[in-house]
């Protein structure tokens, strides 16, 4: 049931609001919510959706969190809510110190920036400084962003087709991703080498024309494809490549990142060390902060003011990013992701794969992806769609994406209860099997 101040937000959001954004995406009457607590969103009228898309893998600890609130108020008592970039704060140094504190110490330096397409195109721009080579190897399926630079290194032709980018200096590697139950005798492992071997040529092409790439930039687990986790091992050999080819390794965890997959970053699944990580999205749980983390000799060594931004690591966000990383070492929560919720994904989607509209089930810490397909075995988005429209008459929020579009998408918090997961998805294998 609709009350006022949803009729009145609704209609405001559909006379003013650009049509590029996505928020009639769902349907012409999307809810409107007015509180959240945990894994749950309310409406006006105090109905509970379970959120199991958690603002496309922002609120990785839930809505409302305690330490959250408590890190804006103190931060706001201060009456100092920005400071620009030329004065120092105690927030954004401290940020620095956590930051530090959880990744390999080879990356010791840190550029904020306010969002996380930002972070790619600032890593895009170091790479180029330190190296003085524009080139850019990136790999398909990747996505990475939408304004100029990062739209460049986004594989999805749709998605740039039409704006002038620097696609040029970019060349797209083959990542390793394929149905599981594909039967043309080619398993992930070989699939990956192949990956790697056109990697390799590429680079070895590029060394032989003088056009050496400044970066190789990859996912490490492709995110908005549908938590596509290559073998093991597969980020190793891009490392090695790298060295041996002098091009600097960066790394995209905007996705990944602060225990989504049950590490706190991805490339630790391989224990490599990129030269640079992109990161965003559950640093903070919804206030705008991302960033760059990088070797010294990279991030130490370009000039003051080359590559700035107004609000970059300002106070409420950077002691929101603290109050996030403080509550995960504190509680485990990588733990958790890793533990008893991929246990439930694996034990709960598993079963699916003997559905013949499933063609893929991927568990990987606190994502999953459910693939569908027709009977003819093409993708199938119109299934996909309706598995998604049936999940939110159920007020659960469930995410659609996937190269081609037919991926059901599952980015809970990763602290979420264990019971009301397993319930959760026991509706929501319910709803396939109605649907399907």
């Amino acid at each position: 049931m609709a009350g006022p101040i949803r009729e009145r937000s609704i209609a405001w959001t559909r006379r003013h609001e650009s049509t590029a954004l996505n928020t009639f995406s769902i349907g012409d009457q999307p809810p409107l919510f007015v509180r959240g607590q945990g894994p749950y969103l309310f409406t006006e009228t105090n109905d509970a959706y379970v959120d199991l898309i958690a603002g496309s893998a922002v609120t990785n600890l839930g809505h409302g969190l305690p330490a959250h609130r408590e890190a804006i108020a103190r931060t706001t008592e201060q009456g100092i809510y920005h400071t620009g970039t030329r004065l120092a704060h105690q927030e954004r140094a401290a940020l620095y110190h956590d930051l530090a504190s959880i990744l390999p110490p080879s990356l010791s330096r840190f550029h904020l920036v306010s969002v996380g397409t930002e972070a790619v195109e600032t890593a895009i721009k170091a790479a180029q400084y330190h190296t003085r080579r524009p080139r850019i190897f990136a790999f398909e399926g990747g996505y990475h962003g939408r304004t100029v630079g990062a739209l460049s290194i986004t594989h999805a032709e749709h998605l740039h087709r039409i704006f002038s980018t620097l696609r040029d200096v970019v060349t797209f590697i083959p990542y390793p991703y394929r149905f599981r139950t594909s039967d043309d005798g080619v398993d992930e492992t070989e699939l990956a080498a192949s990956c790697l071997e056109t990697l390799e040529q590429r680079l070895a092409e590029a060394k032989s024309t003088g056009d050496l790439p400044s970066s190789i930039i990859l996912e490490a687990i492709q995110g908005t494809s549908g938590a596509i986790k290559p073998p093991a091992g597969f980020l190793t050999e891009i490392r090695r490549l790298a060295s041996q080819y002098d091009v600097l390794l960066i790394v995209d965890e905007i996705w990944t990142g602060f225990g989504r997959t049950g590490k706190w970053f991805a490339f630790q699944h391989d224990d490599v060390e990129p030269d640079l990580v992109c990161i965003s999205k559950g640093l903070t749980a919804g206030l705008p902060l991302a960033g760059v983390a990088g070797r010294d000799d990279i991030l130490g060594t370009w000039p003051a003011g080359i590559h700035t931004s107004t609000f970059q690591g300002n106070p409420i966000a950077c002691a929101m990013a603290r109050a996030t990383i403080a509550e995960i070492k504190a509680n485990r929560w990588v733990g958790h992701a890793a533990g008893p919720v991929e246990q439930s994904f694996t034990a709960k989607l598993t079963p699916l794969f003997d559905r013949s509209s499933v063609r893929d089930v991927r568990c990987v810490g606190a994502a999953a992806a459910i693939e569908f397909i027709q009977d003819d075995g093409a993708p199938d988005p119109v299934r996909r769609r309706a598995v998604q429209d049936a999940c939110f008459e159920r007020r659960i929020l469930v995410y659609g994406g996937g190269r081609q579009g037919n991926t059901i998408m599952l980015l809970p918090p990763i602290n979420i209860d264990a019971e009301v997961l397993n319930d959760t998805l026991d509706q929501l294998v319910d709803i396939i099997e109605s649907v399907t």
